[in-house]
């Protein structure tokens, strides 16, 4: 109740640009941490409003330690948007055999992930069946 509660609030935040929450992820009933992300980028500032957004209509929930932060380029992708924002970046991805695969995103559709992948000798395209994929990680360096 109080997650569905949060995620109602929070989606009616205006912060200049249209946003998704990624993830409401609760630690106890008192730690919760909400995950926003953006075509355009999330801000500091970005998460300030919606915070306080969500102060200003549920005032019950300054009884708790809420947390909003953006989607973080260390986590895995896990939304939608997360992959259409990173089009065209390096990618890892595990499957649930195990395999790694380091790539540029090409393509993110609800059934398939599709990565570019390059060496010396050749550059293939990998299509995968997200159903298959574990997770999938920006590359940082």
């Amino acid at each position: 109740m109080l997650k569905e509660k949060l995620i109602h609030i929070a989606q009616t935040a205006n912060i200049g640009k249209d946003f998704e929450i990624i993830e409401v992820a609760e630690k106890n009933q008192q730690q919760v941490t909400i995950y926003i992300e953006s075509l355009a980028g999330i801000t500091i500032d970005d998460c300030t409003k919606v915070l306080k957004h969500i102060l200003q209509y549920m005032p019950e929930a300054s009884d708790l330690e809420l947390t909003v932060s953006s989607a973080g380029i260390d986590k895995p992708l896990r939304a939608p948007i997360q992959f259409q924002k990173h089009i065209g970046k390096k990618v890892e991805v595990k499957t649930r055999d195990g395999k790694k695969h380091i790539g540029i995103l090409q393509e993110y559709t609800p059934l398939s992930t599709t990565i570019v992948v390059e060496n010396k000798k050749e550059k293939r395209e990998i299509v995968m069946l997200n159903e298959y994929i574990q997770q999938v990680k920006l590359v940082i360096f």
